[in-house]
C-alpha cells in the first residue's frame, strides 16, 4: 500500500463528516469543530469535537485510509486496540468504531477517544508498569487457547499472518514468514537473503524458540501491542505520570516478544527493558533470553525494509541481523540445547552454513558502513 494520498479524505479545520462518521458518533450529539490530527505515512486522522446531548463536550480521533487493505487496517485497528482496552482501560484510548465512509464506500475509518498526548520520550518505570500491567493482566486468556488472534493486524500497513496456532515457534516462524514474503514482494527477489533467511528458519529459529516449550517448559499466550516503539507510548498532557498506548498490533504471543524494542542502541528503552524485567521475571532457559530479544528484533528489521524499499540499506541491516544469529548458533555450541538433528539435518545444515559465510563475503562489507535509524 502506498503511502497515503491527500485529498481522498476531507482533512482540516472545520471539514463536513460524511454521513457514515457521523452515524459513529453519540446518538444526538452536534459536531462543534474539526481539526488535523498528528501526522501519519500510512493514514490521515482527525480530531471531532462534539456536544452530547446532555451538554457536555467530547473529543474523538478518527483515522481513515482508502481501498481493501484500509478497511482491514480500520478493522484491525478496532480490534486491537478493542483488545487491549479490555484488559488495560487506564492506558488505552477507548475504541468507538470503524466502518466505511457512506458517500465513498472505498474509504473507511476507525474511531476512539481522542486522548492529548506529550511527544516526549516515555518514563523507563512507566513504560515498564504498563506493558507488565497489560501482560499480567492478560497471561493465559488467549480465547482459544493459542498463540494468534482472530483476525490479521497490520504493522503500519504492513499484514502479519495471526492464524491459531498451538506452537509459539512455529507461530512466531509463521508471522515471520509473511512478513518476509511482503518485503520479497516490495523489494525483489535476492538469493543471498534467501539463503540466510532459510539458515535463520531451520536453525536460528528453532534453538531460540523451541527450548522455550520444551522439558516442561509451558509458554502463555499473552496479549501483546506488538509495537511499542516510543512513538507510540506517550505521557498524558492531563496526567504526565499517567502513559497513552495506541496504534497496537495485536496477538496473543510470548511476553517478552513485546520487549524487542528495548533491546541496545535501539530506542532508548534499555533501563525500561531492565525494569520490566525485574517485574516479570525471565523465561527459561533464563541464558537464551539476549539471543531471543535478538530474533524478535528481526520482525521490526524486516518490517521497515518492507515498508521502505526504496532505502536499500535496510535489507542489508536486516540480512546482517540474521547472518549474526546464525553464526552465534553455529559457532558458540549453542545447538547442543537441541535434540540432535538427523544425519539429513546435519547436512542440511553444514550446506546452510556454508552458504551463509559465501554470501558474507559479499554483503558483511557493505553492511558494516550502512547507517539507518532503527
Amino acid at each position: 500500500m502506498a503511502p497515503y494520498v491527500a485529498g481522498v479524505d476531507p482533512i482540516g479545520d472545520d471539514v463536513e463528516l460524511d454521513e457514515g462518521v457521523m452515524e459513529a458518533l453519540p446518538a444526538g450529539c452536534r459536531v462543534l469543530k474539526t481539526a488535523k490530527g498528528g501526522e501519519s505515512l500510512w493514514v490521515e486522522t482527525l480530531r471531532i469535537a462534539v456536544e452530547l446531548a446532555d451538554g457536555t463536550e467530547q473529543v474523538f480521533f478518527k483515522k481513515g485510509a482508502p481501498g481493501p487493505v484500509g478497511f482491514n487496517m480500520m478493522k484491525g485497528a478496532f480490534e486491537s486496540e478493542n483488545a487491549l482496552y479490555s484488559f488495560i482501560p487506564e492506558y488505552v484510548p477507548e475504541p468507538v468504531a470503524y466502518g466505511s465512509y457512506r458517500s465513498r464506500p472505498d474509504m473507511h475509518f476507525y474511531m476512539a477517544e481522542y486522548v492529548e498526548m506529550d511527544d516526549v520520550q516515555p518514563d523507563p518505570r512507566t513504560w515498564a508498569k504498563v506493558f507488565s500491567t497489560l501482560h499480567k493482566r492478560s497471561m493465559g486468556k488467549s480465547p482459544e487457547g493459542k498463540f494468534g488472534f482472530h483476525m490479521d493486524t497490520h504493522l503500519a500497513n504492513i499484514p502479519q499472518d495471526n492464524t491459531w496456532n498451538s506452537s509459539w515457534e512455529k507461530f512466531w516462524a509463521q508471522i515471520f514468514r509473511s512478513l518476509c514474503e511482503k518485503e520479497e514482494a516490495a523489494c525483489g527477489p535476492d538469493d543471498d537473503l534467501t539463503r540466510v533467511k532459510k539458515a535463520f528458519l531451520e536453525i536460528v529459529v528453532p534453538r531460540y524458540l523451541r527450548p522455550l516449550e520444551s522439558d516442561g517448559r509451558v509458554i502463555y499466550p499473552t496479549l501483546l501491542h506488538n509495537d511499542g516503539w516510543p512513538g507510540n507510548i506517550k505521557p498524558r498532557i492531563d496526567s504526565p505520570e499517567t502513559l497513552c498506548l495506541f496504534d497496537s498490533c495485536a496477538v496473543w504471543g510470548h511476553s517478552e516478544a513485546d520487549i524487542r524494542v528495548t533491546r541496545p542502541n535501539t530506542w532508548n528503552l534499555e533501563v525500561a527493558g531492565e525494569i520490566y524485567r525485574d517485574t516479570m521475571g525471565v523465561s527459561e532457559p533464563k541464558g537464551d533470553l539476549n539471543a531471543r530479544i535478538e530474533v524478535y528484533a528481526t520482525l521490526g528489521l524486516v518490517l521497515r525494509s518492507a515498508m521502505y524499499p526504496e532505502e536499500p540499506a535496510r535489507r542489508l541491516l536486516f540480512i546482517e541481523q540474521m547472518e549474526k544469529l546464525v553464526d552465534l548458533t553455529m559457532t558458540s555450541g549453542a545447538m547442543r540445547g537441541l535434540p540432535a538433528p538427523s544425519t539429513a539435518q546435519s547436512v542440511s545444515a553444514q550446506n546452510i552454513q556454508h552458504d551463509v559465510d559465501e554470501a558474507s563475503k559479499t554483503t558483511t562489507t557493505t553492511t558494516t558502513t550502512t547507517t539507518v535509524s532503527p
